[in-house]
């Protein structure tokens, strides 16, 4: 046997054995397959389909490849279909598919500048300042965006507690930094700090070269159990260490005035923040305890705060059932009542200025118009409308206005602000000597309350 003939013999062996290889691959094919189509055949999803689908009514010994697909797509598209559906519920009915294509101008550019822009880029910068745009382009300077920096120090204001030592620093006139206030029972205070100490030193660090912003940012963002501040008391140098806690702020601040033979209670409040009414009550009840005869609330330069709170305090004062506000929107106006059976009868007066807002306004229309009380001092500033805020994920926020408040009597005080019973400027004297003698809308307010009645 020659060469070719040797040749010819090997390739023919070799088809041969190409034929079985692929012979046994088409019977593993057949087999994948048959293994498969059984699976599927005995799937839960595949019997549900059976019953509902058209193409699998008849009972068949064997079903097409392309039976098996279309019920697997079907069952695909059934299954985005939901899947989208739940995350359009959980996420407050938002469409997202829609959404993406409002916004799809807004992500292209931020995508065209971030991409291509030539120099260097703040890309936080650009979102908030995104944000800012979109909602200052509502036109309603009540609604807004703050940043998360921004809401932490709104939160701390509003919710009535931080973390700190309970300590307030300022600079003095030659630029030192000193403690000008200490919260009774505070950390500080605790710790020995007093007024007038002159801080040189924070856990060893020399800061007589900074600022009092200094100081209370170090202690604010130092995330420490406890911090020891180094400070010059006199000529003697005093190492203090404090504790870290919860400090709730100081919203109200009380006395008792004799006044024309009747003792008369007073508070002012600073703001209407979560632990407000906790203070408030607090109070009124230390007041009633020396048998006040009237009441003076003080709510000058007061910018507003939580409307439950406010609620809630003139919910102290108004017979049940009296109107303390009313609300209006889309959907009409309603009524926010009195629900509790508190009340009170002693005359009470608020005292007002043009800096008195939202909150503020409201108490002192209720006691107007619902208590019969008086008003005394100056138009407010005139903030009719209510909003909601909206945490965002890097814990900045946008606020927004949702609707009107109106006074008990219907009144809308935007812009316009609520008209005192009694209008009294401040005296200019108070001013170059601020006192409670001094203050002339304070003693009216006492008159009025008193019985005397000019």
């Amino acid at each position: 046997m020659n060469d070719d003939e040797i040749l010819e013999k090997a390739k023919k062996i070799i088809q041969g054995q190409k034929k079985k290889i692929k012979a046994i691959k088409s019977k593993i094919r057949k087999e994948k397959y048959r293994v498969f189509k059984d699976k599927v055949k005995e799937s839960k999803i595949f019997k549900f389909f059976k019953k509902i689908s058209p193409f699998t009514h008849e009972e068949k010994e064997l079903y097409h490849f392309s039976e098996v697909v279309i019920v697997m797509l079907f069952s695909l598209g059934l299954g985005f279909i939901t899947c989208f559906s739940f995350v359009k519920i959980f996420n407050g009915g938002k469409d997202y598919m829609a959404l993406s294509n409002d916004l799809e101008k807004l992500v292209d550019t931020y995508y065209a500048i971030t991409n291509n822009y030539y120099g260097n880029l703040d890309k936080d910068a650009l979102i908030d300042d995104a944000i800012k745009g979109m909602v200052s382009s509502v036109g309603d300077v009540y609604t807004n965006y703050s940043d998360s920096d921004s809401t932490l120090t709104f939160n701390e204001t509003v919710g009535g507690i931080y973390e700190g030592i309970g300590a307030t620093v300022g600079s003095t006139t030659d630029g030192k930094i000193a403690i000008i206030d200490l919260f009774e029972d505070g950390p500080a205070a605790k710790a020995g700090l007093q007024v007038g100490d002159i801080i040189t030193k924070i856990d060893g660090e020399n800061y007589q070269s900074k600022t009092s912003t200094d100081v209370a940012d170090y202690i604010k963002n130092s995330k420490k159990n406890k911090i020891v501040l180094t400070v010059m008391r006199g000529e003697e140098e005093k190492e203090v260490t404090i504790k870290m806690g919860k400090i709730e702020i100081p919203t109200i601040t009380s006395n008792i005035f004799d006044k024309n033979d009747k003792k008369i209670g007073y508070i002012a409040i600073d703001i209407f923040s979560s632990v407000t009414n906790k203070q408030f009550s607090e109070a009124l009840t230390e007041l009633e305890k020396e048998k006040i005869d009237g009441l003076v609330i003080d709510v000058r330069d007061n910018g507003g705060g939580y409307l439950n709170v406010v609620t809630d305090i003139a919910s102290l004062f108004l017979e049940k059932g009296k109107v303390i506000y009313k609300l209006e929107d889309s959907k009409g106006i309603t009524e926010k009542k009195d629900q509790t059976k508190t009340k009170r009868t002693y005359p009470i007066a608020v005292i007002t200025n043009a800096a008195s807002a939202s909150a503020s306004e409201i108490l002192a229309s209720a006691i107007k118009e619902s208590y019969n009380g008086f008003v005394v001092g100056t138009n407010t500033y005139g903030k009719g409308t209510v909003q909601q805020t909206t945490k965002l994920p890097d814990g900045s926020m946008v606020k927004y206005t949702v609707q009107n408040w109106l006074t008990p009597n219907g009144s809308w005080v935007q812009d316009t602000g609520l008209e005192p019973t009694d209008v009294v400027e401040l005296n200019e004297s108070y001013y170059e000597n601020p006192s409670y003698d001094n203050d002339n809308q304070l003693q009216k307010a006492l008159d009025l309350v008193s019985g005397k009645n000019d």
